[in-house]
């Protein structure tokens, strides 16, 4: 008894001699509102299971549970915890339980064996300092959070880390429900402490990462690996390199590869770029967070960004520190290793790669051992499969370099599950805006320096909008491998050679991963206005009409949702106008009969860099409004048939997520969801029409079909070339043929008053013909000349009627007086 009362008064001593000191402390949450989240019955007792042994944890959750207003936790001792008075249990006291008969056994087996009691068990987690530890640095093993703790040093590392403690909640558990699943009362406690182990470990591991190594310790391992012993031995034979020199050039490899993460870098970066966020953005929004979560318990995982602007790298790692979970090293181009930056992303977890490992061995030698240490260890991992920054907003043909590197090491190991996480980053505006744009129109690239450092303190005195993130469905990687490639496991866990297929596997993945990113599209104010604007005639509209456009773009996406990933933050078109109208310099002109929307040219040309951004959620409801361009009726069929015809053209330009197969179904719910909208109208006799040309309903249709019409128009121009081509008998190399659709759109774009460089991006009509090439009528020879099926006659005819009478006209002119091929010489074009 003596013993008793004497803990409880030390107890009580220790409460009051942490209040000081609690105060002081600054904690996060995963969850805004945390008590919406947890949803507690408030007719159930709770209890708290934390994680390790600690006064200090349970004073520290005692806090946030008063600050949210959730049931405070107290000391029951032998008492069940009850409505009036929630319990605390220590995750080790509970596993003690199954070593040994303690105070707790009774307790815990009693309440398992008594049908009547049921309540909620809420796993908790706190991490003092965010700091997954360093094996070999003594500083880190002393003040970093370590569940092996004693009294002192867990106080040193409360006082030390207080300002950055981050406390993760588990959604409850029902006791009752628990129980009632196993054979015995007694086996279903030893069962539940297990689990709750396991749940710990996890959410450890995705807060805090795998403890971290020394980066010398990294790079003699590095060096030590089989595979870089046997590539320096080799460059020294094949070389003129002595040994000692090849392994003094792989250590400077691998020293220009390799991170230095950091725990402190990160807190302090985190400091900064909040600063900076909060100076240039009008907020970041996140989505998918909670799916991501759930996936970091039991995964390893792979981010695979769009890449559109330099603040991605920072950005990503930024959210994720917020959210509680641990940054990844990130894969960062080697023009970024630049004085000060370089050596601070290094600490913020940026290990470096060339554009281009060529025919350097070695250097790939050192780049693959590197890699294959980071998924063995544990580490989580972001790249940007696109290679480069969009200069159109659009995402840019996968490289599957880096990723097949990654994958196949992931799938050698059998340690822990991977998941690859696509992730959507939008911006209202990037700010190398104006430079992408220089660059289409054939600018040289500038070499990122230390100057653009200082240039870049202009930014923090302009406002660029808001950013969305959102985490799209992850793809598990084990489990994708079985259904697209098999017998993987026995090449790959075995240490032989990659299986037969496996670049078309490393291929199909990456445009899945892409899919998956449009898929979790963000269609912000600023995109919707985008689309809209852009689409109408000399980009002016009125204020009523554009209201009205907004609203049937938004309930076309609500009707028909792109995926379940898709986000729409605002859906109130006069608020997503207010929004984006200072962003977007959409300004307004008074008129008598109503105001008027307008953006001037310039501002219209960077407004398709937010448009291309989403523009592929509305690839199908524009096709069918353009098929209705030039013809007032359609049976439904042929609106179908239409768009299975060039569906496939869509879903390689735009990485649609649809197969091919289902398009026609597709197609089908877009046309209803037009119909009840009134955007088309169905007869008795099941025939389509567009609706009467007074109507609002007629404006929103014709804006739609133009949202389209660029895409169309290249389509077009291409199969027109190709029939051209066809009647000359000759076939064409394939270089000149592409370089002949770019001549031709960039007449066409001066032509018709486009000031918009991506019009005639070769990339668009390279994927173009690579889709022709699939679907069998194109065929290219070994020495890369095309030959053409005669049926792409019928095809060219057909895709005129997709255009205007004007664009028509000034196509066919354009066609019929270009030069002959002889004549073309592939220097500047020449309009």
């Amino acid at each position: 008894m003596s013993q008793h009362v004497f803990t409880a008064a030390f107890y009580w001593i220790a409460w009051w001699f942490f209040q000081p000191l609690n105060r002081l402390i600054r904690y996060r949450t995963p969850h805004a509102d945390l008590a919406a989240k947890l949803a507690l019955d408030p007719s159930k007792p709770v209890v708290y299971v934390l994680a390790t042994r600690s006064w200090g944890d349970l004073f520290l959750l005692d806090r946030i549970c008063r600050d949210n207003r959730l049931p405070r936790p107290g000391r029951t001792g032998k008492l069940l915890p009850s409505v009036t008075q929630a319990g605390a249990l220590y995750l080790p006291a509970l596993l003690e339980t199954r070593i040994r008969d303690t105070e707790l056994t009774s307790v815990v087996n009693g309440a398992a064996a008594d049908p009547t009691f049921d309540c909620q068990v809420v796993p908790v987690s706190a991490f003092w300092g965010r700091d997954p530890g360093q094996e070999t640095s003594l500083w880190k093993l002393i003040f970093a959070d370590s569940v092996q703790a004693g009294m002192v040093r867990k106080l040193i590392i409360m006082l030390v880390n207080g300002r950055n403690v981050y406390a993760h909640f588990g959604l409850p558990l029902s006791f009752r429900d628990f129980v009632a699943k196993e054979k015995t009362p007694e086996f279903a406690v030893r069962k539940l402490g297990r689990l709750l182990h396991i749940y710990f470990l996890h959410a450890r591991t995705a807060a805090l990462g795998p403890t971290l190594q020394n980066r010398e310790v990294v790079i003699r391992q590095l060096l030590n690996t089989p595979r870089v012993k046997d590539e320096i031995a080799n460059e020294a034979r094949r070389g003129k390199l002595t040994a000692e020199q090849t392994a003094a050039k792989a250590r400077r490899y691998a020293e220009e590869i390799a991170a230095n993460y950091s725990s402190t870098t990160v807190r302090l970066l985190e400091r900064v770029l909040e600063f900076i966020w909060n100076r240039i953005f009008r907020g970041v929004k996140v989505f998918g967070l909670e799916r991501l979560r759930e996936w970091a318990q039991g995964h390893e995982i792979i981010y695979l960004p769009s890449h559109r602007s330099h603040a991605d790298y920072l950005l990503l790692s930024y959210v994720l520190y917020q959210a509680g979970l641990v940054p990844p090293h990130i894969a960062a181009g080697v023009n970024l290793n630049f004085w000060p930056a370089g050596p601070i992303l290094r600490r913020g977890g940026a290990f470096y790669m060339r554009r281009s490992f060529g025919s350097d061995r070695l250097y790939t030698s050192v780049f693959r051992a590197y890699v294959d240490s980071l998924i063995g260890r544990g580490y989580s991992i972001s790249f940007y499969p696109e290679g480069g920054r969009s200069r159109t907003g659009r995402l840019l043909s996968p490289k599957a370099g880096l990723l097949g590197m990654v994958v196949e090491s992931a799938l050698r190991q059998s340690a822990r599950k991977v998941a690859i996480v696509p992730v959507y980053v939008g911006y209202d505006k990037v700010w190398e805006l104006s430079s992408y744009f220089k660059e289409l129109r054939g600018a040289q690239k500038q070499k990122e320096s230390a100057s653009d450092l200082l240039k870049g303190a202009k930014l923090l005195t302009k406002s660029y909008g808001r950013v969305h993130l959102n985490f799209g469905e992850p793809i598990p990687l084990q489990e994708y491998a079985e259904k697209h490639l098999p017998g993987w496991r026995d090449s790959l866990r075995g240490g032989g050679e990659t299986p037969a297929g496996w670049r078309d596997f490393v291929g199909r993945l990456a445009l899945a991963s892409h899919r998956r990113v449009n898929a979790a599209a963000v269609a912000s104010p600023v995109s919707l206005s985008a689309v809209a604007m852009l689409a109408s005639p000399q980009r002016a509209v009125s204020r009523t009409e554009f209201l009205e456009q907004l609203t049937h773009l938004v309930r076309l996406l609500e009707a028909c949702p792109y995926s379940a990933s898709l986000e729409i933050p605002e859906r109130s078109p006069v608020e997503a106008l207010e929004w984006a109208a200072p962003i977007a310099r959409i300004a307004t002109v008074p008129h008598p009969w109503g105001d008027l929307l307008d953006v001037a040219d310039r501002d219209a040309v960077l407004l398709t860099y937010a448009r291309n951004n989403i523009q592929h959620l509305f690839a199908v409801p524009s096709l069918i409004a353009n098929l209705f361009r030039t013809r007032a009726t359609l049976s439904e069929d042929a609106v179908v048939t239409g768009c299975r015809a060039l569906y496939p053209f869509l879903r390689t330009e735009f990485y649609l997520r649809w197969e091919p197969a289902e398009a026609e179904q597709v197609a089908r719910e877009m046309v209803e969801a037009m119909v009840k909208q009134g955007l088309l109208t169905r007869s008795d006799e099941g025939r389509l029409s567009r609706p009467g040309v007074s109507t609002p309903e007629f404006s929103t249709l014709a804006m739609l079909g133009r949202v389209m019409g660029e895409t169309l128009e290249r389509y077009c121009m291409t199969t027109l070339l190709l029939a051209d081509e066809n009647r000359m008998n000759q076939g064409v190399l394939r270089e000149r043929f592409e370089e002949d659709c770019r001549r031709l759109a960039e007449r066409m774009g001066v032509l018709t008053g486009r000031d918009s460089p991506e019009f005639f991006d070769k990339a668009l009509f390279r994927g173009y013909l690579d889709t022709l090439i699939d679907l069998g009528l194109v065929v290219e020879g070994d020495d890369r000349r095309l030959a053409v099926d005669p049926r792409i006659e019928r095809i060219a005819e057909r895709s005129l009627e997709l255009l205007s009478d004007e664009t028509r006209q000034t196509l066919l002119q354009l066609l019929t007086r270009r030069p002959q091929p002889a004549a073309v010489e592939l220097g500047p074009a020449t309009l």
